[in-house]
């Protein structure tokens, strides 16, 4: 019984380290209905249903605009419910775009679907919205410092999604558009969820409507690259090197995702205190913040890489042996992202969403045109190739857009202890 009570010790003291539990826990979820999936629907089916998976996760945060990253901005530094009123009705208005993307995208891109898995594809394309709203709904428990919250919601998603397809694997009904339809019931409960922790009702003040929107748009070209960085791939692999390779790519960058839970919710831990600082004191925090998750990123990747070495082919089978070597090439940009992601958090408390545009726009362009230059030629290995060097090239220029040196961002010793600290305990 003691673990019990440790455990209800460790939920009550709402340090940013739950959410580093979420997002294990989601990622232990996906690592779960990964090889379900796999099994289930075959390489191929795996590389449809990542394509529009993805497109579930893009289309939201194309059609958001920056507007969470602004609601986060103002929960941290005024109040949340007026932002947040205003933030939903935004994505109340963005329904008939949605379902004008969902019908282009049928009609293009899903084409190559058989019909019923087209259909629910565009469906999932049209309630995107939905995503849009518990974004802001995270944006405000993150501010707030409800890490509880934040939990739930990052567990919420795989949760549901991961029972359903299990339950799709033992009666043997698993499709592509079966699977789909899981990852809708996810999306689905996750905003019903942020809906009853953030009791936000439609009566009461709202902030101006015109003022979120215009300054959100700072932060839509980095919101926008940033998804489109780490999920675009998985959609354009599928015409540029079939949907075999695509399956053993998608594969691949799941798993090698994994340690970027900790780099997020050491931005989320730093975010906060640097949008609050000014001065010397921000500057402080922010060079602290980089060198912090480059420590976190050297602890972490390597046992990672281990693990996918021996485990990947035990857990999906031999179908998809040829991820282990994709997955760790991958596994070297995610160590990039997870740093760049802190640089990104320390830009967005300053509120200089523009060079995040900048730097996410510049990262896209050059990923996006390497991976048409190598995945025809070298298939999963070089659209993973093309990715890593996009990550690389990102973190770059965003510590160049800080003003840190290079030689300020290598961690010292201290820097490991602080890391793991400041995740438990978020001081």
């Amino acid at each position: 019984m003691k673990w019990i009570r440790k455990f209800v010790e460790f939920l009550r003291r709402d340090s940013p380290s739950l959410l580093v539990f979420g997002r294990l826990g989601a990622s232990a979820l996906a690592l779960i209905s990964a090889p379900i999936v796999a099994r289930a629907i075959g390489p191929d089916g795996r590389g449809d249903t990542a394509a529009a998976i993805a497109l579930f996760y893009i289309a939201p945060i194309l059609l958001a605009l920056g507007i969470p990253l602004e609601v986060r901005r103002l929960s941290a530094t005024s109040d949340a419910q007026s932002a947040l009123r205003s933030a939903r009705l935004f994505c109340l208005l963005a329904l008939p775009v949605s379902a004008a993307i969902s019908v282009v995208l049928g009609h293009t891109l899903f084409t190559q679907f058989d019909e019923s898995t087209r259909w629910v594809a565009m469906v999932g394309v049209a309630l995107c919205p939905m995503m849009m709203s518990w974004s802001c709904d995270v944006s405000v428990l993150v501010a707030q410092g409800r890490y509880r919250g934040v939990m739930v919601m990052q567990i919420a998603q795989p949760g549901i999604y991961v029972l359903i397809v299990a339950a799709l694997a033992i009666f043997q009904s698993a499709s592509p558009a079966t699977v789909l339809i899981a990852s809708l019931c996810g999306t689905t409960t996750t905003f019903i969820v942020g809906m009853c922790l953030t009791k936000t009702s439609i009566t009461g003040s709202y902030f101006p409507f015109l003022v979120l929107t215009k300054n959100a748009i700072r932060f839509a070209g980095s919101s926008i690259a940033e998804a489109a960085s780490s999920r675009l791939d998985q959609v354009l692999v599928l015409p540029l090197i079939g949907s075999f390779q695509a399956g053993i790519y998608s594969v691949a960058v799941t798993v090698a995702a994994i340690p970027l839970s900790f780099g997020q919710a050491l931005g989320a831990s730093y975010f906060t205190p640097m949008a609050r600082a000014e001065g010397a004191d921000r500057r402080n925090l922010q060079t602290e913040a980089v060198r912090s998750a480059a420590a976190l990123a050297i602890l972490s990747c390597p046992v990672l890489a281990i693990a996918i070495y021996f485990g990947l082919p035990m857990l999906f089978g031999e179908s998809f042996e040829d991820s282990v070597s994709i997955a760790l090439i991958s596994l070297v940009g995610t160590a990039g992202m997870m740093t760049a992601y802190v640089c990104s958090m320390a830009l967005a408390a300053e509120g200089r969403g523009g060079i995040m545009s900048v730097a996410q726009v510049i990262s896209l362009a050059v990923g996006v045109g390497l991976l048409f230059l190598l995945g025809p030629a070298f298939g999963a290995a070089g659209a993973a190739v093309a990715s890593t060097i996009s990550y690389f090239l990102l973190l770059f220029v965003l510590i160049s857009a800080l003003r840190v040196p290079l030689r300020r961002c290598i961690p010292m010793l201290g820097d490991f202890h602080n890391s793991i600290h400041k995740l438990l305990k978020g001081k």
